[in-house]
């Protein structure tokens, strides 16, 4: 039997910004002069193979993740093949909902010392609690271990650039470790994770045939056994520094 190539899945963490660095949560904001110029030093990494050379580039469509996608000159690519970027045109990678960052609603643009000690003491100890109008820790893993289901069912290379809680989500899910690891994993600006998955081992998704779960399925899965079920995906490198 013909051996199948792995699957190979970047995940790569957006350059830092102003709220970053003023240790405030997000909101939708662009890259300032500091998180460019580090995206572009981070260039010459992706230009030397530090990621897939071919592939899909995917983001949230948010400002801060086409900025990076763009800065570190991945180019718009379609499937397996690279598309050349002519000069001046901006990379436009596929936007993917699910790799939006985690939403914090009400605290958006917030500090940590302007929120409630207690709200955020409640939020770290409770995965199932979501901040003022927005999702709980549950709710993003969720939403991060289904994305992570369908991409192994598809024999694309993919480059994700996307935001901390994304990456930390895909961690916990694919090593299944407990919900509480996902505040001890840090990670930090542009850098790479990386992972590979085997399709056509087993199941169709090179598991035992794993298929995506519903967001209550998985919510539920993972509320009664305290672990994401992920898929076999092998980890690579994390949070390598580009």
């Amino acid at each position: 039997m013909r051996s199948v190539p792995p699957v190979r899945l970047a995940l790569v963490s957006c350059a830092p910004t102003v709220a970053l660095r003023a240790a405030r949560f997000p909101i939708d904001e662009p890259l300032d002069a500091d998180g460019l110029h580090r995206a572009a030093g981070a260039a010459e990494a992706v230009a030397a193979g530090a990621l897939p050379a071919t592939g899909r580039v995917l983001c949230d469509g948010s400002a801060r993740a086409c900025q990076t996608a763009a800065a570190l000159g991945l180019g718009a690519r379609k499937g397996d093949v690279t598309i050349p970027r002519a000069p001046g045109l901006p990379v436009v990678p596929e936007v993917d909902p699910a790799l939006r960052d985690l939403d914090v609603g009400a605290w958006r643009g917030r500090s940590l010392d302007e929120i409630p000690p207690d709200e955020l003491r409640r939020w770290h100890s409770d995965p199932a609690v979501a901040p003022p109008g927005g999702e709980s820790l549950l709710s993003l893993l969720s939403r991060v271990e289904n994305w992570l289901v369908r991409r192994s069912t598809e024999p694309s290379h993919i480059i994700a650039v996307t935001h901390p809680a994304v990456i930390r989500g895909v961690l916990v899910a694919a090593l299944r470790c407990p919900v509480e690891m996902f505040w001890r994993i840090d990670v930090a600006p542009l850098t790479a994770t990386l992972l590979h998955h085997r399709i056509g081992a087993g199941g169709h998704d090179g598991t035992t045939g794993t298929q995506p779960k519903t967001e209550s399925a998985a919510t539920a899965t993972r509320t009664a056994a305290g672990t994401g079920t992920g898929t076999d995906w092998t980890l690579t490198h994390v949070c390598r520094p580009l």
